[in-house]
């Protein structure tokens, strides 16, 4: 195995752990909410636009109504969320933090800024750096994913 292949790998693994690492990392808060990260990734959404549709989250989180469905039906079932009928669209149903929960809410997005905090000083670099660096590796695979599925529908 060359320097190239094994710094890969290298990289790959990194990433895999990363991964796991903010999931446990944010598990501490979460789990005295009963609430999984896709159910906190869904709600953050949900808060900041105020009302979404499921497509809204799944174009968000880039995952299909198949993923989220159940995810946001676990949020209904706890309460977190409601379905009222959109005021543009009557047959459409938006999804709305129920009002009882936005107090809850602000203390997770509280514990959870400190934590990112802490994080952000103990790395020493610029969050900015890392999200850009990030994102543009993001960018690399997806145009790779692409390609790759471009080529498998071509046979």
């Amino acid at each position: 195995m060359n320097k190239d292949e094994h710094l890969y790998d290298e990289l790959c693994l990194s990433i895999y752990n990363t991964n796991r690492y903010f999931h446990h990392l944010y598990g501490y808060v979460l789990e005295k909410y009963d609430l999984s990260y896709l159910q906190y990734m869904s709600l953050l959404i949900i808060y900041k636009q105020n009302s979404v549709k499921l497509m809204d989250i799944g174009a968000e989180l880039e995952l299909s109504s198949n993923t989220l469905t159940p995810v946001i039906e676990k949020l209904v079932n706890k309460s977190w969320i409601i379905k009222v009928q959109s005021s543009q669209d009557r047959r459409v149903k938006v999804l709305k933090m129920s009002d009882q929960k936005v107090t809850t809410f602000e203390r997770i997005l509280y514990e959870i800024r400190i934590m990112r905090d802490n994080l952000i000083h103990q790395s020493g670099r610029p969050i900015e750096e890392v999200l850009r660096e990030n994102q543009a590796l993001n960018q690399v695979l997806k145009k790779m994913i692409q390609e790759k599925k471009r080529y498998e529908d071509e046979l």
